[in-house]
């Protein structure tokens, strides 16, 4: 037998104030209506489907429906049920780890998945909302999802029934990350994007941390054809043989550790006119791209690695724990800390294409 469930704030309907734990009967009970709310009566819904309606309030009840109710079923998307008779007992308040819950159990169908990210990005389910767009948002289906949040979210504005604005907000960029062609998205890996820029032979490679540039660079780029240079062997002590490496480092010996940072421009030119006469192509690998104020600047071709930024995070945490032998959990958990602002981190390549983008049209 399913599982009969009710959402609903505190123990108020529409225009009922409900008794929990007693018969409610209304008379307002029309069965032989031909849709939706014209049947009347009291709603309610299976476990397997109440993720999508849980916009409709804070509290969920579960429902025994009295031998002598009358029960329609109503036809939809998404099922519904209709009685003159309810019971509502167990009241529980809704929060984040059960509306996740309620979505890891749910069977409704893939449309339906669209309409419920919007209803719990409103309800400020954060954890629940990052899940869905995490299994069920990709390239392919991003016009329809957003048909189906635009279409929610506007109604729900125009009701004022948005309880969290600030989570619709970064669903909703999130959502326009995946659609668009061109940015990094933190849910949904894309192609690396290629700029032909000017004619010089160089390549500049860049991508947060873990976004698999080192990979991308031992693939295609790591032959005599090329000169790979990583700006953070330059700027570091790290042990290397490279004689250019070791060369670089003596041209910005001066410069402090955050020196990529605050003036790449400077890194950017000097380096490329320190190599003008080097007959092989010279490749520039580094995630400090973001921070190039003049892009006039670059030369040759630019690519950006575009792997999903909850892929780069697990990524950099197993390098880290790959890298010790030993380490503490508090060490662990400071490694971290460190490294969850990745997540707003990206954005900022994320501004750089647009530059991109803008002086290459």
């Amino acid at each position: 037998m399913p599982k009969y469930l009710k959402v609903m704030f505190g123990n108020k309907g529409a225009n009922y104030e409900y008794k929990i734990n007693e018969v409610n009967t209304t008379t307002n009970w029309h069965p032989n209506a031909l849709k939706g709310r014209d049947f009347g009566g009291f709603n309610y819904t299976t476990e397997d489907c109440l993720l999508r309606w849980l916009h409709r309030g804070d509290t969920i009840y579960d429902v025994t429906i009295p031998t002598d109710a009358e029960v329609v079923k109503v036809e939809g998307a998404t099922t519904i049920y209709r009685t003159n008779k309810i019971i509502l007992t167990n009241p529980r308040p809704v929060d984040d780890a059960l509306a996740l819950h309620l979505y890891q159990i749910s069977n409704i169908p893939e449309k339906s998945y669209y309409k419920a990210l919007a209803v719990v990005s409103i309800m400020g389910y954060q954890d629940t909302a990052y899940q869905i767009l995490h299994d069920k948002i990709n390239k392919n289906n991003i016009k329809e999802v957003l048909s189906e949040w635009n279409d929610f979210i506007n109604h729900k504005k125009s009701s004022n029934q948005i309880y969290s604005s600030t989570l619709v907000a970064e669903i909703d960029e999130y959502l326009y990350e995946i659609g668009s062609p061109t940015l990094i998205s933190r849910f949904v890996s894309k192609s690396p994007l290629i700029k032909e820029l000017t004619n010089d032979k160089v390549i500049n490679i860049t991508g947060e941390s873990g976004s698999g540039k080192s990979t991308f660079i031992k693939k295609y780029l790591e032959n005599d054809e090329y000169l790979v240079i990583d700006t953070d062997l330059v700027m570091s002590q790290k042990a290397t043989d490279n004689k250019i490496i070791i060369e670089l480092r003596q041209l910005f010996s001066d410069k402090d550790k955050d020196y990529l940072i605050s003036n790449f421009d400077e890194f950017y030119s000097k380096t490329l006119a320190y190599l003008k006469d080097i007959s092989k192509t010279i490749v520039i690998d580094s995630a400090q791209f973001r921070n190039l104020k003049d892009l006039s600047l670059l030369k040759g071709q630019m690519i950006v690695i575009r792997t999903d930024i909850n892929t780069c995070y697990e990524r950099v945490l197993k390098r880290w724990q790959q890298d010790r032998e030993n380490y503490t959990k508090d060490e662990y958990i400071k490694y971290i800390n460190k490294k969850k602002p990745m997540f707003t981190w990206y954005k900022s390549i994320n501004k750089f294409i647009t530059k991109l983008e803008e002086i290459s049209k």
